[in-house]
């Protein structure tokens, strides 16, 4: 009998929402990406976590994440030791259609 492969759940407005905010390890607009978080436990082999454990990264602090390996360590590197918290904070604020939290959140990060 074929195996099936669970569904993931998508939200493809919430992803064009992280794209719109500033890096969440840089500050930098322009050229952000959403990064499915690695360690949410609700993924599998070839799923990505559902768009809700997602947060919004440059794209070469994207790319140097997934070359380093253990999300973790890295994202600490940057002072984010809550990457999950943080992206269920996004998924309410867009939700509420508080478009204006995460950005201010980011942005005091770098003052």
């Amino acid at each position: 009998m074929p195996r099936i492969k669970p569904k993931r759940i998508t939200d493809a407005g919430f992803l064009h929402f992280l794209r719109s905010l500033p890096c969440l390890c840089s500050g930098r607009m322009g050229q952000v990406t959403a990064h499915h978080l690695l360690d949410t436990g609700l993924r599998g082999m070839g799923l990505k976590s559902p768009d809700r454990y997602a947060i919004p990264l440059d794209w070469k602090i994207h790319d140097a994440l997934h070359r380093a390996g253990d999300e973790t360590m890295f994202l600490a590197g940057y002072g984010i030791t809550d990457a999950m918290d943080i992206a269920d904070q996004f998924y309410e604020c867009y939700l509420n259609n508080d478009h204006e939290t995460p950005y201010d959140y980011i942005m005091r990060r770098f003052l």
